[in-house]
This record gives C-alpha cells, sequence and structure tokens, in this order.
C-alpha cells in the first residue's frame, strides 16, 4: 500500500516537473516582434521587375518616399487607386506622354487652362537656348533685381554668364535669372514673351498664353497640361536641355566690383525629388504659385522609352509623378490596362513662388 502510494507521488511529481521545464522553454525563445505578426501597413504591388507601396490617400507631405528593390530606386506607388478611379487624383489637370512618338497614355482635364507657375521656364529655356549665346556676359538690370520670389537675390549691375543664368532658371527656378536672361536675348521682357508666345502658336500650344517669363501668377498668363507636355518633349530634344534638367547640382559665378573684379561662386541644387529617388528619373521642372498650386513636369527613361507627366495643382505631385510614370513603362511593356480619358471635374512644401 505504502509503496503504491510512493509510486504515485513519484509520478505526480514527474508530471509537475515536465510541464514547468516545457512552460521554461517556451519563455526562453526570442518573442516574435509585432511586425512579425501582423501584415505591413503598405500593400506592394510588384510592376516590371520593381516593388511600390501604396500611396495614402490621405498623406499630407509632398515628399516622394523612395524604396530600395533589387539593386534600383522604385517609388510609392500601387496603382491600383487611380486606375480604378482616375478622379482619385489630387492633381487639378494631368498627362503622361511618350516623348518619342507623342502618344497620350494617360489625361485628366488636359485641355484647361491653368497657372503653370515656374513650369513656365522650360519655354524661356527653350528659347534662350535657341536664340541665345550661352557665353555672352549679361549686366543685371534694375528691373530683373526687383523680381519677387525665388531667386538668386542678383543686384543691379552684377554679371552672369547667359549659361550660368539658364543653370539658375532649370535647377533652382531663379526669377531673377529668368528675367535677366529674357531681356538679354529679346531685349526686352515684352520682345522676349512675344517670342515665347510665337513659339507656343509654332508648336500647337492652343491653350497656352504667356505674360512673363518666370511663371509669376498673371491672368493672362495660362497653359494646359497638353500643352506643357508638348512643349517639354521639344525641349527635350536640345541635348543641353536634356543634361541640365537632368542634373542635381550646379556652381555659378557671379561677377561683382567695378568691370566684374571679383568673382562670387554659388552653388545651386536642383528642386526635383525624383532624380536620384525615381529609377530613370531624368528631369524636368517644378513650379509653384499660390494661384498655380504645386505645379510638376517630370521625365524619366527606361530601356527605349521615355515618358513625360504633367501634373499641375497638385498636392502630392511626387507621388503621384511616380505613379503615372510606372503605369506608363508597365503600359509599353504591356504590363498593365489602357486608359482613356477621364471626364468630369476635379473637387509637399513650396518652394517659393515661381519655384
Amino acid at each position: 500500500m505504502e509503496r503504491g502510494k510512493r509510486w504515485v507521488a513519484l509520478i505526480t511529481l514527474g508530471i509537475l516537473f515536465a510541464t514547468a521545464l516545457s512552460a521554461w522553454a517556451r519563455s526562453s525563445r526570442p518573442a516574435r516582434s509585432r511586425e512579425d505578426l501582423t501584415l505591413p501597413s503598405a500593400s506592394v504591388l510588384p510592376i516590371r521587375h520593381t516593388q511600390a507601396s501604396r500611396i495614402q490617400a490621405d498623406r499630407p507631405s509632398d515628399v516622394l518616399a523612395p524604396t530600395r528593390q533589387a539593386g534600383r530606386w522604385g517609388a510609392t506607388s500601387d496603382l491600383g487607386w487611380f486606375l480604378a478611379d482616375p478622379e482619385q487624383l489630387s492633381a487639378a489637370s494631368a498627362l503622361l506622354m511618350d516623348a518619342d512618338t507623342g502618344a497620350i497614355l494617360f489625361a485628366r482635364h488636359p485641355m484647361e487652362r491653368r497657372s503653370p507657375a515656374s513650369t513656365t521656364k522650360i519655354m524661356t529655356a527653350l528659347l534662350i537656348l535657341e536664340e541665345g549665346r550661352l557665353d555672352d556676359k549679361v549686366v543685371i538690370s534694375e528691373r530683373a533685381a526687383a523680381v519677387t520670389g525665388t531667386g538668386l537675390g542678383l543686384r543691379r549691375g552684377q554679371r552672369v554668364s547667359l549659361r550660368d543664368l539658364l543653370w539658375a532658371i532649370l535647377l533652382k527656378s531663379a526669377n531673377d535669372a529668368a528675367l535677366a536672361a529674357a531681356e538679354h536675348v529679346g531685349g526686352s521682357e515684352e520682345r522676349f514673351v512675344d517670342m515665347m508666345n510665337a513659339k507656343a502658336a509654332s508648336l500647337g500650344m492652343q491653350g497656352t498664353h504667356f505674360a512673363n517669363p518666370h511663371g509669376l501668377d498673371d491672368p493672362d498668363h495660362y497653359s494646359t497640361a497638353h500643352d506643357l507636355a508638348i512643349l517639354t518633349r521639344q525641349a527635350l530634344h536640345s541635348p543641353t536641355f536634356a543634361r541640365m534638367v537632368q542634373t542635381r547640382e550646379a556652381s555659378l559665378a557671379i561677377l561683382t566690383g567695378r568691370n566684374g573684379s571679383r568673382v562670387k561662386r554659388r552653388v545651386i541644387r536642383t528642386h526635383n525629388q525624383l532624380l536620384g529617388q525615381f529609377f530613370g528619373a531624368d528631369g524636368v521642372k517644378t513650379g509653384y504659385t499660390e494661384r498655380a498650386g504645386r505645379c510638376l513636369v517630370a521625365s524619366a527613361t527606361r530601356g527605349d522609352h521615355q515618358l513625360i507627366a504633367v501634373l499641375l495643382n497638385d498636392t502630392r505631385r511626387w507621388a503621384e509623378a511616380a505613379a503615372l510614370l510606372e503605369y506608363g513603362f508597365a503600359a509599353l511593356g504591356g504590363g498593365a490596362p489602357s486608359l482613356g480619358v477621364p471626364s468630369g471635374s476635379s473637387a509637399d512644401m513650396p518652394k517659393g513662388e515661381g519655384g
């Protein structure tokens, strides 16, 4: 009897010891983090060898968030949200064009006239390259020095090469540089603006009228997403323009003092956040004024295809440009459905007026 009780006690102790040992073993394992237990907050969509995470519909910032995939840069963009309903785009007007053929791959209110802000400077740069001599030394006028908004802070009497003014126009979006270059090439701002409108007419930009060379707001200064794509396609034919708009930093020389005896060096950097972050990005121009909102003309090249995306008055211009460009490359490769031109009305940090 006593012997049987001892066996029962031993068996009970063994069971209790085994249970405790098992519990200790479980508690000693590394705990799985919350990220291991839940799906990521951003879904992913494969697009022709790149992955891109969903753009949050309520994202307030005007910043492109890059992701690293397969040794190259992709960009935040799950195409589904705007392919299903293009009216979800923040852009008041948008257009995606094949730069090689001129074919339109996507459009939303492409013919509506809007303030183009500093995307105006694409035309200014094109005329400087066609009509000017880049080695000329430009004397800064009082009128150019007084222009408002984003600028180099130029002063009357300073001298800057037309080439360096062009760098400042395309990278820093400098209004004073744009006006100084326009006065030099056209003889006056008014005559240069006439040249801008004549060039627009020759390119078939039927919804465009320019009132100045920098893009500051004016009731008679307007363009369309379609026209800006046409203009950009033409400008990208210039090797100098194409090289400049894909450059992220440049050094300028401003000559001061009597007869330009002193040299003031300035380093300027591009406003284009796609460069270096979106795979294939190679230009073109940003813009912002209070009336125009945030504007962007962006280009990117992959393989044999170059695309141009235009977004006017868009609070999410970087992310939406990335999404449009990704869609375009997928469509040209047969990996995305074709889009029609949707109808109906539309319901980041600015760099400064004209920036």
